[in-house]
């Protein structure tokens, strides 16, 4: 079980979640569980994770790194939330 399963599933209850996003200082982002990228701009960046649409808000954005079902996102971040 990786850290961030064993993370959700503690603190779900077991239930189980698409998506876990880590915020490191409002300087990047973590995201795992993601399916797609969907939008991409030096101010906002989306990535489709099951039914949900993650939204990362801020400046400068980059993606860092881009695996399979994860993704780091650098930049002046402002907020990450889901639609």
């Amino acid at each position: 079980m990786s850290f961030f399963d064993d993370i959700k599933y503690r603190s779900t209850a077991g239930k189980a979640l698409s998506y876990s996003a880590v915020i490191f200082g409002g300087e990047s982002v973590f995201i795992e569980g993601i399916s797609r990228v969907v939008t991409v701009s030096k101010s906002k960046m989306e990535f489709s994770a099951g039914k949900k649409l993650i939204t990362v808000h801020g400046e400068e954005l980059e993606i860092d790194e881009l695996e399979t079902e994860t993704v780091i996102v650098k930049g002046r971040i402002r907020s990450v939330g889901e639609e």
